[in-house]
């Protein structure tokens, strides 16, 4: 049986109550700007976030995400764009290698993203997986975006170890706990 990375994932399964519930918020105006996803590792928070992604960025498009039973067709260009890790309105901020912590250039690469326009659609996505590794400076550098989200842009934060990642990250959050 071959494992496929979360962002590879085509269907969701078990995650349709909080899939639910996150489509509303948003067509409501209400999704808050900073997530935080609490779980153990390989619970499948990563993989809920992919698909909620494709769900935000390809509405519209032609084979857009099929929320009827949560899959990602692979024919969707912003499903390929984000695989790709080249998705305008998309930014990944996660580990090189599982030896590594996220360093302080990763988190400057993110600000400069923030930084830049909308390509379409009027909305930026933040995902940051494996929170609990981002060091000491990086943390600290990404305080203000968390702080101060502008209205288009949301941050998803994946977190396994929440005793790791610092209590100023989680107070600028609403924390789901999977």
């Amino acid at each position: 049986m071959e494992i496929f990375p979360p962002r590879s994932q085509l269907t969701l399964y078990g995650y349709s109550h909080y899939f639910k519930l996150f489509q509303k918020l948003y067509l409501k105006g209400r999704l808050p700007k900073v997530l935080l996803l609490n779980g153990e590792k390989g619970s499948g928070k990563a993989t809920f976030i992919y698909h909620y992604v494709n769900w935000l960025l390809s509405e519209g498009e032609k084979h857009q995400y099929s929320d009827d039973d949560y899959k990602i067709n692979e024919k969707n260009s912003s499903y390929k764009l984000v695989q790709n890790n080249i998705h305008p309105n998309f930014f990944l901020l996660d580990r090189f290698s599982e030896d590594e912590n996220i360093k302080i250039d990763q988190v400057r690469n993110l600000l400069k993203f923030l930084n830049k326009t909308t390509y379409y659609k009027n909305i930026k996505i933040v995902l940051i997986d494996n929170a609990e590794f981002l060091n000491k400076n990086a943390s600290n550098a990404m305080l203000k975006a968390l702080e101060e989200p502008n209205n288009n842009t949301f941050f998803f934060i994946i977190n396994s170890n929440s005793s790791r990642l610092l209590s100023t990250i989680k107070s600028r959050c609403i924390e789901f706990r999977i």
